[in-house]
Formats: structure tokens, sequence, C-alpha cells
């Protein structure tokens, strides 16, 4: 009976930590903090399960509950951290502006990933570059005649709140898609 209640006192602030886990992991702003939250609770519950005796369920939850879905979650968020920039293929973007370009979205923690598309034919809509985007997941911007159009507002502002706007605003100006419709 006394090993019963020192087993239950054992595991019982673990108990508590899960459902504060959980609260903190639904209203987390940051992905790397809900993955700190969803790799800890994974942990407990595990560490939870061994406790009382059911080390198959807490190695499963270490493995699929810990590890897998911390390495799904892992390269999910690397894959947001780029940014697509759709340029005309038939033109370069000279190395002096991808430097800067780069300066400029390193600040905001993107890498540039650059599409040519064909965008000086007649009946080709810039938008219509976007749906057609192999990278989708991305935010987009398209550098179209030195203006680079954001498909998202929060990411003109974004760019415009960083140390190094002031040097690219040289070569070229900003504007979203939404001034395109």
């Amino acid at each position: 009976m006394n090993n019963a209640i020192t087993s239950t006192a054992l595991i019982f602030p673990f108990e508590l930590l899960l459902p504060v886990l959980g609260i903190l992991l639904i209203r987390s702003q940051s992905p790397i903090s809900s993955l700190i939250y969803r790799s800890f609770l994974g942990s407990i519950s595990a560490l939870i399960y061994a406790l009382v005796g059911a080390p198959d369920v807490a190695l499963t939850e270490v493995m699929v509950g810990t590890l897998l879905s911390s390495l799904l979650y892992i390269v999910t968020i690397r894959s947001c951290y780029s940014i697509v920039l759709i340029h005309d293929k038939g033109l370069t973007v000279p190395d002096s502006l991808k430097l800067k370009l780069k300066t400029l979205f390193d600040e905001l923690h993107l890498n540039i990933v650059y599409q040519p598309e064909d965008l000086s034919g007649e009946n080709i809509s810039i938008l219509d570059c976007l749906t057609s985007s192999k990278y989708s997941g991305s935010p987009h911007a398209i550098m179209y005649e030195s203006i680079i159009y954001f498909e998202a507002n929060s990411l003109l502002l974004d760019v415009q709140n960083t140390l190094n706007f002031d040097v690219v605003t040289a070569d070229l100006t900003f504007s979203t898609t939404s001034s395109l419709a």
C-alpha cells in the first residue's frame, strides 16, 4: 500500500505538467517554441507510461510522438523559411542585386529561391505566375520592371522594417500583388 502511494506521488508532478504543456503548445505563436513544447509533451508522456509499467507504449511514444513528429515538424518549419522570387527568365538578375536582396532577406532569416518564369508573353498575367509556382507553401514575390511585388502585405511590412531596406530601394521599389489587380 505504501509503495502505491509513493509511485502515485512520483507520477503526479509529471501529470500536472501535461495540461500546462498542452496549453502552452496550443497558445504558442512561434513554431520553434511549439516544437519544444511538443517534444517535452511527448517525453513526459513516455516517462509516465514507463513509470506505470507500459514500456512498449513508452517506447512507441518516444519514437513516434517525440522523434518522428519533431523531425517532420523541423522539415516543415525549415521549408517555410524561404521566399520564392519569380523573375522574367529572359532577364538575368545581376549579382550585385542578388547580394543586396540576400542581405535584406538574411535579416528576416529567409532564403531566396529564384524562379524564372516567362513574363514577356502578351496573354500572360503576372498574377498567374503565383498559381503556377512549383514552390507552393512558401511566400512569393514577383520582380517585374525593377519592382518587387509581394504576395503578402505582412511580408512587405517586414521587409520595409529591415535595417538594409534603404540600400535596396536605390535599385528597386516594393509593392504588393494587390496593386496589380
